[in-house]
Formats: structure tokens, sequence, C-alpha cells
């Protein structure tokens, strides 16, 4: 038996208003309604069984507004977006007269003109000459394609409509059809392709790219590269189909939408199978179901409310959701959000020096105009504070990424620490996995200690052979971070520092007791490392990186084991930066160099924190009896990200995939450096790339260099670390991109016009900022 119908079936029931109740905190103070529609019945020609037919005679501006408040009682709702209803019988022209006469009672909503694939340009341009008409609604029903459920996107919108928006910057509601929607590939290449043609499109994927059945909602991420695409939630009532919206485009290109008056039909919409069903009161017998049925706008609500939870959405990503995010898209909103480079011109008022990290000061690689925040990172792209997408050609998160950013498995095994608790007052049991997992790759080893950065690494290290020798001083060969004892070897006259990796380390606030406790010697020099030996016998240890930009020469490695062990000195391998990225497990396995200690960071935990020492029992001993000890290391998240990582890198020679595009990028280089006349010179191991222009104005050269891939999509400096996630189509991008850049160049070069970049110069090494 049916359940009965109410007279007034839009009405609030007991069942919606407990609903509504619930949901009362979840909605902002504003929402604005990116998705409905208003129609009179007259105009319709529904079938008399049809739900259009249900209502009021006549759904305007007042309706919507009633209607819909009843939901949100507690909100304020700011206006919408609206569009008559497309059923196949509909009054074209009558039923978008009656829009254009709504939008007068409206002061921020906007419409959307209904169209055809038969609609007239002209029909286009006096719609859009309607002040508060900002686009066109097609659909699939008027297809010039049959079936029309499986009809392709132009089938229904032609690209002279396109042209036509794309010359007025007009938004397009698409609702988008075919068995898999989004993810469709036909779907996907004729929405890619349309979007980069008619850039000034606005295009909004209806229903998260109609993604009823929620599976297809994973096609969202063939399309994230692409600037002018946001996306609707109306009428989906599965946070599975909201969520990749989310992980894919972020809370900026998601919008809320009622569907009205879909929003007043009682049931849902469930996936089933390949596909999915509406379950209304047509369809259901809502007597033999355990519960009453609500209203499909607050089925939705609650959708969102699941995925925001899911998410981890706070209140400032729902206002953009509820109403920010469209007026930005419609130019509603009279207030601006901070541009990146005036959050950054903030940030050096309130954080020294800018930034955490020298190596991310945008300074260094195109002042105002390298990107300084970042939104979100996927794969080898990313998109900045304002929303601009970049490929990632340069150090991807100064080496730390290896498998690309944000990598799936490596979430996944952080996400599910992440909800069972990372921090309690026990220790985390990975670390002993890790401990033991380190010690397996590398069977000198015997121990580990764990910390969560590189330069603690290092300081940890050298902290245990001083305590285990009962020496104080240091030899070194690269660069090792930050602290005291590393930029002690600056306190004296020179800069002794200079050449193993940055120049002008200033080491001010470096007790001056520590002069003569660091001595650095460049890299395949064994004689300068003998001279110390010589003028320093009470050498605690020598910690160098096994390589950098070259291979050692044959023996240098060698002798040096030879002579630390001669003289009882600890000898520690710092593969913070080579190791895991050049060779399984570092460098000093390749080279068949056992030390004593060997420290790692950076690619050991693809972006999350986790730095590791490890070392013999023996040189470990100093470790029991030095207090070496931080709250912040008995976290599980760093462990938990170590093991992961290592267990992708077992999967797959990720060191030959790196190696690989390395060299293809490296190879790249030459050719069009060549084919320009362009000076350049490029060294480094391909997975540490590195290149440099051979002329006296090589620093403004480089500067323009980042400017203008900057200008073409892509984060590129003259150091290039590639991951795993730079595959042949990436590459392929970054080559046409070069080919325009080094062209530039090269006719800079020929006009020798340098005079109007030396204002905009990147610096170089470490400098004041203000």
């Amino acid at each position: 038996m049916m359940l009965e119908k109410e007279t007034k079936p839009w009405q609030l029931r007991p069942e919606d208003r407990t609903a509504i109740d619930v949901l009362a905190s979840f909605v902002p103070e504003k929402c604005y309604d990116i998705h409905a529609h208003w129609y009179r019945k007259a105009d319709l020609n529904a079938p008399e069984n049809s739900f259009w037919n249900s209502g009021p005679e006549i759904a305007g501006h007042k309706q919507w507004e009633d209607y819909t408040q009843l939901m949100f009682p507690k909100t304020s709702l700011q206006g919408g977006l609206f569009f008559p209803a497309p059923l196949p019988k509909v009054n074209l022209s009558a039923a978008n007269q009656f829009l254009f006469d709504e939008l007068e009672k409206a002061t921020l909503s906007r419409g959307m003109m209904l169209v055809k694939p038969g609609t007239s340009q002209k029909e286009l341009e006096l719609g859009l000459s309607h002040a508060k008409v900002v686009g066109f609604k097609p659909y699939h029903v008027y297809s010039t394609e049959t079936p029309t459920s499986q009809s392709g996107i132009t089938g229904f919108l032609p690209e002279p409509i396109w042209a036509t928006a794309h010359e007025h910057g007009a938004v397009i509601m698409l609702h988008i059809m075919k068995d898999k929607a989004l993810l469709d590939p036909q779907n996907c290449e004729d929405i890619r392709r349309l979007c980069l043609k008619y850039p000034r499109v606005k295009l909004i994927l209806a229903h998260c790219g109609r993604s009823f059945h929620a599976l297809h909602a994973e096609g969202a991420k063939f399309l994230n590269s692409i600037p002018n695409i946001w996306f609707d939630m109306s009428g989906i009532c599965e946070m599975q189909a909201i969520l990749p919206i989310l992980k894919y485009f972020g809370p900026e290109k998601l919008m809320f939408g009622t569907d009205f008056p879909v929003s007043h039909i009682r049931g849902k919409c469930v996936s089933i199978g390949n596909g999915f069903i509406w379950l209304d009161e047509n369809n259901c017998n809502w007597d033999q179901a355990w519960g009453k049925p609500t209203l499909v706008g607050l089925e939705s609500l609650n959708a969102l409310k699941q995925a925001a939870d899911n998410f981890g959405l706070d209140k400032s990503d729902l206002d953009l959701i509820f109403w920010e995010n469209a007026l930005q898209l419609l130019d509603l909103n009279k207030g601006t959000r901070p541009s990146n480079q005036s959050y950054y011109k903030h940030a050096k008022t309130t954080i020294p020096g800018g930034t955490q990290l020298l190596s991310k000061r945008p300074e260094n690689m195109a002042p105002n105009h390298w990107p300084p925040y970042f939104k979100k990172a996927s794969g080898a792209e990313i998109w900045d504070l304002d929303g601009k997408h970049f490929y990632d050609f340069s150090t991807n998160a100064v080496g730390a990424c290896i498998l690309g950013y944000a990598h799936p498995e490596i979430n996944k095994a952080i996400i599910k620490k992440v909800q069972l608790g990372n921090m309690c007052s026990l220790n985390p049991p990975e670390e002993v996995a890790l401990a033991d997992k380190l010690c397996e790759i590398h069977p000198w080893a015997e121990q580990a200690r764990f910390v969560r950065g590189g330069g603690e690494a290092c300081a940890v290290a050298v902290r245990i052979a001083r305590a285990t020798t009962g020496k104080d001083k240091i030899a070194l060969c690269g660069y090792h971070g930050w602290q005291d004892w590393y930029l002690a070897a600056n306190l004296g006259e020179s800069d002794a520092l200079k050449g193993h990796l940055l120049p002008g380390l200033n080491p001010e606030g470096v007790p001056d007791a520590l002069r003569n406790t660091s001595f650095p010697f460049k890299f395949n020099d064994l004689e300068a490392f003998q001279e110390i030996i010589e003028q320093q016998p009470d050498l605690a240890a020598v910690i160098m990186e096994p390589c950098r930009y070259e291979n050692p020469t044959p023996g240098f490695l060698e002798a040096i084991r030879s002579i630390t062990k001669k003289h009882g000195i600890l000898l520690i391998m710092d593969e913070i930066t080579v190791g895991w990225r050049l060779h399984f497990g570092g460098m000093h396995l390749k080279y068949g160099i056992e030390p004593d200690m060997a420290v790692f960071a950076k690619g050991l935990g693809n972006g999350y924190p986790i730095g590791a020492v490890i070392g013999t029992k023996a040189a470990m001993e100093g470790a029991n009896h030095s207090f070496i000890s931080s709250t912040y290391w008995t976290e599980s998240l760093g462990p938990v990200a170590a093991l992961a990582t290592i267990a992708e890198m077992e999967k797959q020679d990720i060191q030959k995939a790196i190696e690989n595009s390395g060299q293809q990028v490296q190879g790249i280089l030459q050719t069009v450096a060549t084919n320009e006349n362009l000076p350049l010179q490029v060294k480094g191991f391909p997975a540490l790339t590195n290149f440099s222009f051979d002329h006296p104005e090589s620093e403004i050269l480089r500067t323009i260099f980042t400017q203008q891939m900057l200008s073409k999509g892509f984060l590129a400096g003259t150091s290039f670390y590639p991951t795993l996630a730079h595959n042949e189509k990436i590459i392929d991008l970054y080559h046409h991109a070069l080919t325009e850049t080094f062209g530039f160049l090269s006719q800079v070069i020929k006009e020798n016009n340098f005079e109007k970049w030396t204002k905009e110069k990147a610096l170089s090494g470490f400098s004041r900022l203000l």
C-alpha cells in the first residue's frame, strides 16, 4: 500500500522538521542557491502525473524563497542562479520570458536562458543583453542525437553556443549524459577540449558532473587541471559523489544548489549496480520501509554534511561552498580574497624571513611573480592560493616528494592512522617496525633513532658521535642543515661553507666558543681532507654526502673510510638528498661503503615529516648516555609515512623511473638550447638535474626564464628534481613551453635587452628581505 499523498505535497512533515533541526548547525548564516528552477506550469506542457504538476501554478522568486526558507530557517538566502525547467515540450520563449521577468524581483539573483541546438545567434545575444542573465542552460532532451540519454555534449550544446558564451565570459550549466557520465572518456575529452578552446566560459558541471551513480564522480580527476570548471552538488544524495570533487578540485570549486523544486521530491537518489534510481513516492512502498522519507533537498544537504565531516571542512570552507564561490563566480562579491602576493607581503611583517625554508622564498625564484603559497598539490601538479594551476618542474618540495604529491597509498596509510589517533601517552609501534626495516635494508646497521627533519637528523647524528667518541670536532663535506654545529664552520674570516650548496650563511647567533669545531672540505678533494686529519687529530666524526652533483672519483670514498677507521673517527653518510632518490637505501650502498652511521629524511616520508639516524651498535652507544629527546618525535605519522613510502619503492624501480624522466628533461634542455643558440650548461645526475646560463647576465636570464615559464603554467627554475609523477605527457608539455621560453631568452640576448628586468632579478643564497 502506498502512503496517501498530501494535498500539498511540498509541505514539511515531522520527519522533515527533525532533519532540519539536526542540520541547522551545519548550514552557514548565508546561502546562495546556484542551481534552481523558475517556471509556470502553463509553459511546461508536462504530463498530468508529472512531479512538475504537483506544485503551485507559478514557481518563481517568491515561491522559491518561501519553500526554500522553510528548509533553512536560520539562514539568510542571498539569492540564486535560476533557469527554466528543461522539459521536452516546454514553451521555450515563454519560459525564458518568465525567467527574465522574475529576475527583476531579486537583487542578487541571476538567470540562465534555456537554449536548444537551434537557438539562433540573435536569440543568444538578446538573452545575454538582459542585465541579470549570465549564461545558458542546455539540456539533453533537446539533443540532435538519439537516444538523448546517450548524447554527447555537442549534441545538445553545439560549439556556436560555446563560442558565444566565450565571447561574453558567460556561464554554462551543463548536465552531462551517457551511462558513465563524468567517468565517460569521451565526455571528459570533450569537456577538456571545449574548456581549453573557450577559456572564458565558466562551466558548471551540474550534480557533481551528474554523479547520481556516486562512483562516476571519480572522473573529476581527469579534469582538475582545467581552471574554468566548477561543480554544484544539487540533487546529490550520497557523500561518495561529493568527496571526489573535494579531493580533486577542493572546496573552492564546489557550490551548493537545491535543484528547486526537485528539492521537494520526497525520497532520494541512490547508486545501484552500474547506475542509479530515484526512490520516491511514485515507485516506493514506504509502508514497508523502516522509516519515513524526507525531502530530497534535506537528503542532499545531509550528504554534503557527511562529505564535509569526512573531508575535514571548516567554517571557512562551508562559507565557500554555500555562498562565496557562487558570488565570486558571478562577479557579485564586492570583497576580494587575499591574493598570493598580498598574503606574502603581509607574511614578511609577521614571519622573519617570510618563510620557514630559505629554498621556498619567492625572491630566490622570481620576485613578485613566483606563487608563495599553495592550496592543493597532487602528482606533479600544484594549485596556488589564487587557484592557478602549475606543473612542478622545480625541486618538487625540495626533493622530498619522490613519488609525487599526495600519493594515494601514502595518504591512505596516513588517513587510517589519523582516524585511529596519531599521538598519545604511549609510543608508536611503527617506529620499531621502521627501525627493523631500515636495518634490514642496511645490513651494516643495527640501531636507529628518529626525528622529524633532515637538519635534526644531522644534529642528532653529530651529538651521538661526540657522545660515543668523547671528542668534539667534526669534519664535513656538503650541506647538512642550519644548526650551530654546522654553521660554526663559518665563524672564521671566510665563508667556509661556500661551495657546499649555499653561500652567505651567516653564523650570527652561533656561539663564538664553537669556533674551530667544524672543518669543511670539498667533495673529491682527498688532499684537503687529509690536511684536516693532520691538523685535527681529535675529530669525533666526518659527516658527508656520498655524492651530490657527480660520482666520487675512484678511491675517494674508500680512502675516507679507511682513514676514519684508522684514526677511530666515526663516518656519517648524509643521504638526506640523494638517498632513495638515486638509489634505494642510499648511494653509500651502491658505492659499497659501510659507514658507522647514516642519516635520512626528505624522500623517506614523501612529504610527511620524518628523519632517521641509523648506525652500528658501537657508533650509536652515545645515544644511551646523551640526552636526545623530543615530544613530537613520538608521533606516529612520520614512521607510518616512511613505511608506506618504502613499501611503494619495493613494488617498482622508482629510482630508474625518476632517472629516465631526468634524462629526458636533460636531453630536452640541451636540444632546445642548441636549436635556439642559447648558451646553456646542464649538469648533475638526471634525478638531480641542474642547469645554468653561460652568460654574464646569467642571473637575469634565470629570472626571466622562471617568469616566462610561470606564464605558461610551469613552476620552473634551474634545478629539476623529477618524481614518479612526471610522465611522458607532462614532460611533453614542458618541452613545448621550454621551446617558447628559450626562444624568448635567445631574443633577449640578441637584443641585449636586460635593463628592464634588473629590478626583479632573483636573489641567490641567503640574504635579508626586510
